[in-house]
């Protein structure tokens, strides 16, 4: 069984500024500034792991290493504050773009009309007014691997499937489904090649990705169906702690689809970090497993007032005792508008980007530190093809230290400094290449698709 885990790790604080020497015979431009406080500390919990419960196949996923060459990149002019940056000859193999879907599968309306609230419901005829609008989703995944012949001593690629299970909520009647970003789409596996859903009368119908964000961890589906049951949506800025809250899902796999489990609203508005982004999130003690992700948290009165998307696993401690109660789910109300944009336009409007990606330089090589004399900083790894970095001339291997004449030395300050811009703004950075520094300004772009890249 694959469990797709998260780390859950306190925003880690760096106060070391980069050695800013000067390059092969040319201006040095002047470091970004040291920022100050990053607000509030948060709580520490040891030995814990963010847990996606997306997951609940008996078939596990393989772990694959995706290696490629970070220094290799498209040629691209760039006007610099300082210094024009160097040309490069080598070129980056690009991935092809996810296919559009035709524009008739495309809404203009929103899905979603947050309800009044009504009469309250027992327990069991909440079950039953929700159940009809909740799927199983099946994402299958392909990867390759190297099969050695010992016959001829050589290696083969060979193309392998591997199947995965979510959940879904039911937007409509014609077929637009709602679950999370990664029951279909994966960090080491890429987007699913096939999906197909399943109804509560085990009815199964192929479905196709309307559009998927990652930094929200929102899908939306379209099957080719008819006459399906929408979920009704209930306020979740009206809940309280204390609130009952249920969830219906499939854990472990379609051998429990629909299970129910129940619970209260356990906290509000939680700052929960999931790779390198921070989500505010409904804390509940109702029971969330792999193969949940996606499905319904639901009120008292048979309302949808979240999307569950994942729990805290693992042991606290060394010794003793084991995390439970602990899952949490996207409030309807903030994902109302990323589900209307990924409905109408495949993507989140307005949202800008560099259209590059990256890791913090402390995970990459010691020596590759001491060869671009800095410790600290965002390691370009990959850059889009006729992106806004790629525009600028910014190449995978730069190393990013300054974000408008801020310090930058990790992913979460670089994505701050952007979400302090819209689509069409400058943003100017200062990066490393081969030892030198340059200035560079960026013309933001409004995010077309979900690319993976920031």
């Amino acid at each position: 069984m694959y469990e797709n885990n998260y780390s859950y790790n306190p925003e880690e604080t760096h106060t070391s500024v980069p050695n800013y020497t000067q390059g092969n015979g040319g201006p040095t431009p002047e470091p970004p500034k040291k920022k100050g406080g990053r607000g509030a500390v948060k709580a520490v919990l040891a030995v814990c792991c963010m847990a996606a419960v997306s997951v609940g196949s008996i078939a596990g996923y393989k772990y694959i290493d995706e290696h490629g060459n970070p220094f290799s990149a498209k040629e691209s002019p760039a006007v610099t504050a300082n210094r024009q940056l160097p040309a490069d000859d080598e070129n980056e193999e690009k991935e092809s773009a996810n296919k559009e879907l035709p524009k008739d599968n495309f809404v203009s309306e929103s899905l979603i009309s947050i309800q009044d609230r009504k009469e309250t419901l027992t327990t069991q005829a909440i079950y039953r007014k929700v159940l009809p609008s909740v799927v199983g989703v099946t994402t299958v995944f392909e990867y390759q691997s190297q099969s050695f012949d010992f016959w001829s001593f050589g290696s083969d690629t060979v193309t392998e499937e591997v199947p995965g299970t979510g959940t879904g909520i039911i937007l409509s009647e014609d077929g637009y489904i709602l679950t999370n970003a990664h029951v279909v789409s994966s960090d080491s596996y890429g987007v699913g090649k096939k999906i197909s859903v399943r109804l509560s009368d085990e009815t199964e119908y192929d479905a196709v990705i309307v559009g998927y964000d990652r930094q929200t961890d929102l899908a939306v589906l379209k099957a080719d169906a008819e006459g399906l049951v929408p979920a009704e949506f209930g306020s979740s800025d009206k809940l309280s702690v204390g609130d009952p809250a249920l969830a219906i899902g499939n854990p472990l796999g379609f051998d429990l689809f629909g299970t129910l489990t129940a619970g209260y609203i356990s906290g509000l508005d939680r700052e929960i970090s999931v790779n390198d982004t921070t989500m505010k999130l409904i804390q509940t003690d109702a029971a969330i497993n792999n193969g949940n992700s996606g499905g319904p948290l639901i009120n008292q009165f048979g309302q949808v007032i979240g999307i569950n998307s994942m729990k805290l696993s693992s042991s606290y401690s060394s010794s003793s005792a084991m995390i439970e109660g602990l899952g949490f789910a996207i409030p309807i109300d903030d994902a109302k508008k990323i589900i209307d944009d990924l409905t109408s336009h495949g993507y989140v409007t307005g949202r800008p980007q560099l259209g590059i990606t990256y890791k913090d330089l402390s995970q990459a090589s010691t020596s590759y530190y001491s060869q671009n004399s800095a410790s600290s900083g965002v390691q370009v790894v990959g850059v889009n093809e006729n992106g806004p970095a790629d525009k600028a001339g910014i190449k995978a291997g730069d190393i990013i230290v300054g974000a408008d004449g801020e310090l930058v030395s990790c992913g979460e300050d670089l994505k701050k400094a952007i979400k302090n811009h819209d689509a069409g703004d400058k943003i100017h950075l200062t990066i490393i290449r081969n030892r030198n520094y340059y200035d560079v300004d960026v013309m933001l772009e409004d995010v077309k698709r979900d690319s993976e890249s920031k």
